[in-house]
């Protein structure tokens, strides 16, 4: 099988230092502290494959060949990139691939980048996607790297899906603005990610909030809390009080905001200065059901080490099309230590035990 290969450097630089994407901000996420993550994400995907008989068609340096240059793959490098990269490459790319008749197209990176590679390809090769943007809402994405391993070597079967992208300035300002921006043909697979589900019940939130806040008056306790992005999160950021984000991720304690649309640093820096209880709230992203790793990345693996509690809460209409729940921090260890079941909050007096895979 000859597999084409594309790595976006800079996808997901922007996830940890809260920009909620790296769109036109790449030098920006850089002076902030952030760091590229698709080429490791790209990098775990190929070295869990076992069917060593592909062959690869890539681009020169960080668009790819130097992630299969530690592997023991035959690749050839059909398109020579620039130290700089931008979406152009990407989309040269994939022409370049297009015409070289490769049976799929595998890239590593975000919404944008599968926008950039369809925008090239339309539906005339299957794509997959490695998760590594700081925004994954297509259904063109394996759930982990570990995922697009397996289905890059058995997949048989492909189907139709659509490729959604957001506004990204738009995000920033809390506000979420979905689009279309055109359909690809994606291998069939349960290792793919669903599409991200939209509507949801305003009272059950109502309820979850109100049941958060009245543990918290029992427990009286001094707490701080770290809350994700979502309109379920956003309703208990209400009940309290709180002027949070939509769309980012907020640290309050007793009642008062310690950071607003916080990045990792800003929350590992609270924690440096809190001594007491450290509760994580967060809610599945859509159907898709990621709890960590997609749309907080602010929320790290030190982060989350530092928690005392972990709270999922979801309306029961989210519930109903979530399967399961999943985890993609980066720290193998930690993922593996909080898999199992764990207890979601759907209302004020209901839970439903889901798994973590």
């Amino acid at each position: 099988m000859k597999v084409g290969f594309i790595i976006n450097p800079i996808a997901g630089m922007g996830g940890k230092v809260g920009l909620k994407g790296t769109d036109d901000l790449a030098d920006l996420a850089k002076e902030l502290g952030g760091e590229p993550v698709s080429l490791r994400k790209a990098q775990l995907a190929l070295q869990n494959i076992e069917d060593t008989d592909i062959f690869f068609l890539t681009c020169s340096g960080k668009m790819g060949e130097s992630v299969l240059e530690k592997t023991l793959f035959n690749f050839k490098v059909i398109y020579h990139a620039p130290e700089k990269t931008t979406a152009q490459d990407t989309i040269n790319a994939a022409l370049k691939m297009l015409e070289a008749n490769c049976d799929l197209i595998l890239f590593s990176g975000g919404d944008g980048t599968a926008r950039d590679v369809i925008s090239a390809v339309d539906m005339k090769i299957p794509i997959l996607g490695i998760p590594a943007g700081v925004k994954i809402f297509s259904p063109v994405f394996c759930i982990t790297p570990k995922e697009c391993a397996s289905i890059v070597s058995t997949f048989t079967e492909t189907s139709i899906r659509e490729v959604l992208d957001i506004d990204e300035e738009a995000y920033r300002r809390n506000e979420l603005s979905v689009t279309i921006r055109g359909e690809a043909i994606v291998p069939v697979s349960p290792g793919v990610q669903s599409g991200k589900a939209i509507s949801d019940s305003v009272d059950a939130k109502i309820e979850v909030a109100s049941r958060i806040f009245d543990d918290f008056l029992a427990g009286g306790k001094d707490v701080l809390y770290i809350i994700g992005p979502g309109t379920t999160t956003m309703e208990v950021k209400k009940r309290f009080g709180i002027d949070g984000t939509l769309l980012g991720v907020d640290a309050f304690r007793n009642g008062k905001l310690v950071s607003k649309d916080a990045s990792e640093k800003h929350l590992l820096d609270a924690l440096l200065e809190f001594k007491g209880k450290v509760v994580i709230i967060v809610s599945p992203i859509g159907s898709q059901g990621f709890i960590f790793g997609r749309g907080n990345q602010q929320i790290s693996p030190d982060v989350i080490k530092r928690a005392d509690d972990i709270k999922v809460i979801a309306s029961p209409e989210k519930l109903e099309f979530t399967p399961n729940l999943h985890i993609d921090t980066g720290d193998h260890e930690l993922d593996e230590k909080l898999r199992g079941y764990i207890k979601v909050l759907s209302g004020y007096h209901d839970f439903k035990m889901m798994k973590v895979v």
